[in-house]
């Protein structure tokens, strides 16, 4: 009797999706000799994204938002190919990687998004992103030695240029990114650099919309619009970036603004892979899911994360791209996969909104808990738990625990590494 031939489950990306699909089939798996699974990633750790704009203010120490893919696995029966995706044949079922190519009888799209640039209107050496590990710990370093620059500097002009922030996108990114500034500069910078007076630093805010946040909950964007104010944060909303060059950006065609930094936090799109599949996508490159997380054309790939579109058929709501929502799709995900292996009926994924948190600072953070809002120290608590909760491994957890409390007391490091910028 010939044995039955192995089927390959191949998952793509080491972020949320991928890895939280890979855990639960495995747990379901581990005891079938028939079933392989193979975890596809360009990078040897789960990076966890939530708390990147905390490294990249001296929050929280590089590392410890790092989780290895080896530790991961440990005594788990799946399988870790590090490279990069190059291409998706569909009809083939087969994935090149650029350390060799992998066939699967079911697929798992988790490449996640990257920065959306298509609208950036010019070049600069000074744009800045804020997507992975390398870009926290640059403009982490790009801030302090800005500081170290304006701290030599006898030009007030040069000087206000230096110390003048831009942050473009007042999503949840772009806003707890310049609070987490603010709260470096007051309370850590400022101190080392006495010469520089705390008026010539200014942080701004920009977004083409009317209002800070995703805009859903109009109250929620009131209360940390409040904030940002509090902070001197100086929003420019309704506001539009039409030039950029290397010192500078101009506003609306009209307003011009000096300065050495550019953090373009303005959306993102779907990872280019995915965004050339021959399916049906969305503007940002998408590709469009059933009630299943399938693609309608072929059932045995799956997608889930930034790389899914999926609206909600009774309320025509599209899942926005929050982690919260990454971890829940791959229990969908993984039982479609083994139901269809065993011959069971599918389960349909059911949008439920999760609680919206965004976080203001160290102190201060805005929630709309099943619509219960709640702002200041309270609800920065319930951040900070609700994150830890799907962070990965108790060493990491307690290492962020641990920097958020040695920064309350001693303030953030402004070491400035030696960092290649590429």
């Amino acid at each position: 009797m010939n044995a039955r031939p192995k089927r390959n489950i191949v998952v793509l990306g080491g972020g949320f999706g991928g890895v939280f699909s890979v855990i639960r089939l495995e747990q379901e798996l581990r005891h079938d000799p028939s079933v392989n699974i193979t975890l596809v990633s360009d990078q040897n750790f789960f990076l966890y994204t939530p708390f990147l704009h905390e490294v990249a203010t001296g929050g929280i120490e590089t590392r410890h938002i790092a989780y290895p893919l080896r530790r991961l696995r440990g005594k788990r029966h799946f399988n870790i190919q590090l490279g990069q995706v190059l291409d998706i044949d569909l009809k083939a079922r087969r994935v090149t990687v650029s350390t060799g190519t992998l066939d699967y009888d079911y697929l798992v799209l988790a490449l996640g998004s990257t920065t959306n640039m298509a609208e950036l209107p010019g070049a600069s050496s000074n744009i800045f992103t804020l997507k992975n590990l390398h870009d926290g710990i640059v403009l982490r370093n790009h801030v302090i030695r800005m500081f170290e620059l304006a701290d030599a500097e006898t030009d007030t002009k040069i000087k206000k240029q230096l110390l003048t922030f831009v942050v473009v996108g007042a999503g949840h990114t772009g806003v707890q990114l310049v609070t987490e500034l603010c709260s470096f500069v007051d309370h850590s910078l400022l101190k080392g650099y006495r010469r520089i007076d705390p008026a010539m630093v200014r942080v701004l805010l920009v977004d083409e919309a009317s209002h800070v946040l995703s805009g859903e909950d109009m109250k929620l964007a009131a209360v940390a619009l409040k904030h940002l104010h509090l902070q001197r944060v100086e929003t420019r909303l309704n506001s539009r970036v039409t030039r950029i060059w290397d010192h500078g950006l101009e506003l609306n065609h009209q307003e011009m603004e000096t300065t050495e930094t550019v953090v373009w936090a303005a959306g993102v799109v779907a990872n280019s892979v995915v965004a050339t599949l021959p399916v049906a996508k969305d503007e940002k490159g998408r590709v469009i899911v059933d009630q299943y997380l399938r693609l309608p054309e072929y059932h045995c790939v799956y997608a889930l994360g930034d790389n899914a579109h999926f609206s909600d058929r009774k309320t025509g709501l599209v899942l926005p791209p929050r982690a919260h929502y990454a971890v829940r799709q791959p229990k969908t995900v993984a039982t479609n996969i083994i139901g269809d292996l065993r011959g069971k009926p599918l389960r349909k994924y059911h949008f439920r909104k999760a609680a919206e948190l965004v976080s203001l600072g160290p102190r201060n953070a805005v929630l709309n808990l099943y619509g219960l809002h709640m702002s200041g120290l309270p609800a920065r608590f319930i951040w900070l738990v609700g994150y830890l909760s799907i962070m990965m491994g108790l060493y990491n957890r307690t290492r962020v625990l641990t920097d958020w409390m040695l920064n309350l007391i001693f303030g953030r490091d402004n070491t400035l590494l030696p960092i290649d910028r590429r």
